[in-house]
């Protein structure tokens, strides 16, 4: 059986995970427990997205459009990104950390239980922090994934403006994309009246190409002659008139 990366539980029983992980994240007092749960069934969440998009990162805008419809289905978008962030890397160093976590007296372990508070106490206990900053200073791989990281953002910025999509996508895609880029920015009822009224709107651009396709082509007008267009004619029917009558 192959385990989830950062996880440590088996893969073939995702739906427990993502399960006991809700029960955890609805609990008001969260133990490091708790907050463990919810890591690990985000882990499971972001792991189905990436094969969805079909990416080995988690990024892109496919792979944020997908997960962003997974957290919402599961009522785990309720979790402030940051401290979503700082779980999965909690639980990408989790037996690190947890062989650290034994080492404090258990009255502090007790007050340690945020994901955030972990993460920045044990970076600095050892010096992972001082580390983490050399090798991404020196690292061309590091400057490779700053290159990917720049390129996704390009390309969500263009599709934050009037090119949202083009027509090679999936229609499903550009659904999810659309729904995506209402909901960001309307509340889900008003994002909800905006896609009732697309098939009216829809009907009626669609009559008003069909009638643009089919009216008549415009008139050409005529041109207008110049001045010494006009004089030349006039000349040339004095002088026709002038040779009729002097033939007898």
């Amino acid at each position: 059986m192959t385990d989830i990366p950062g996880v440590g539980l088996d893969r073939s029983n995702p739906d427990d995970i993502i399960r006991i992980g809700q029960e955890a994240w609805s609990r008001l007092g969260r133990s490091w427990e708790d907050w463990l749960a919810v890591g690990e069934a985000l882990a499971v969440g972001r792991h189905r997205a990436m094969v969805e998009a079909n990416t080995n990162q988690p990024r892109g805008s496919r792979y944020e459009s997908i997960f962003g419809d997974w957290l919402r289905a599961t009522g785990f978008d309720t979790v402030d990104k940051s401290d979503r962030k700082r779980l999965l890397d909690c639980i990408e160093h989790r037996d690190a950390i947890e062989a650290w976590r034994q080492t404090l007296p258990a009255n502090k372990r007790r007050l340690l239980n945020h994901p955030a508070t972990i993460w920045r106490h044990w970076q600095k206990a050892t010096g992972k922090a001082t580390a983490e900053k050399s090798v991404h200073l020196s690292s061309i791989g590091k400057l490779k994934q700053e290159v990917i990281r720049l390129e996704d953002e390009n390309l969500q910025l263009r599709r934050a403006g009037d090119d949202l999509f083009s027509s090679k996508d999936a229609a499903a895609d550009i659904a999810r994309l659309l729904a995506d880029h209402l909901l960001r920015r309307l509340s889900p009822n008003k994002a909800r009246q905006v896609i009732e009224r697309l098939p009216d709107i829809f009907a009626e651009r669609e009559d008003l190409t069909r009638d643009a396709m089919t009216a008549a082509p415009p008139t050409r007008r005529k041109k207008r002659r110049t001045v010494e267009e006009f004089q030349r004619d006039l000349m040339q029917r004095k002088a026709t008139k002038t040779d009729a009558e002097a033939t007898p």
